[in-house]
């Protein structure tokens, strides 16, 4: 798909009234598809207890309503349809691929399948504006081509398509090629935002797979300066 194609196609898609139907992200499969990557992330992320943490492509905020409990937490979105419904209290209109903040605003610069949603030959801009703005760590985490769930889905829907690149090795890449150091880098559970058949009552099972898996949904990336840069 040419690149302005691809662009009227997620613009079109996430600035659509549509949007505002979106789960509250205090829903239980939300709150079990967030909570378990964050502890994991707190984990990696050790040397900051408060951190301050700028969500890229935050939506209505599915990760930025938990990550408040981790630090002070500023939502971005270029939609404003969908970022009006997110919970925090700091948020702002944006454009990931030109970030309207000084170099090293937070500890830690984060984004969850937004760069799936980037033409092509922009989402090394965003991971190279994320790891400016940070003053130590940057978080990716993306959908795993190698999920038969995801591929699935990527395939199905045309505004998930970017989702076919990513590989665990293509995310890495794309951290390494910010000049990047990574820390880990993992697939990882069962679990999905989407509205998907029965993952409520399936919760209790999937649950269990919340963790580090060969084929997990999710890829995390999470990487950090070099040498304070």
């Amino acid at each position: 798909m040419e690149k302005s194609s691809f662009d009227n196609v997620q613009t079109q898609y996430w600035t659509s009234e549509e949007q505002r139907k979106r789960r509250h992200p205090s829903h239980p499969v939300i709150q079990a598809f967030v909570t378990p990557k964050i502890t994991y992330m707190k984990k990696v992320c050790s040397l900051i207890e408060k951190p301050s943490i700028v969500d890229i492509g935050a939506g209505n905020g599915y990760f930025s309503y938990w990550l408040q409990e981790w630090g002070e937490t500023t939502a971005v979105d270029y939609s404003e349809v969908i970022l009006e419904q997110n919970p925090v209290r700091r948020k702002l209109v944006m454009d990931a691929r030109a970030l309207n903040f000084p170099d090293h605003s937070f500890d830690i610069a984060f984004c969850n399948a937004v760069l799936h949603h980037i033409p092509y030959d922009n989402r090394l801009t965003v991971v190279r504006e994320m790891a400016r703005v940070s003053g130590k760590y940057v978080i990716i985490c993306e959908p795993n081509r190698w999920n038969p769930l995801m591929a699935a889905l990527s395939i199905w829907k045309k505004e998930e398509r970017g989702g076919l690149d990513f590989s665990l090795s293509y995310c890495r890449k794309l951290a390494e090629d910010a000049g990047l150091r990574v820390l880990t880098a993992v697939s990882w559970g069962a679990l999905t935002p989407n509205r998907f058949p029965f993952a409520e009552r399936l919760l209790p099972f999937l649950n269990l797979l919340e963790r580090p898996l060969p084929c997990g949904a999710m890829n995390i990336i999470i990487s950090e300066k070099r040498d304070g840069r």
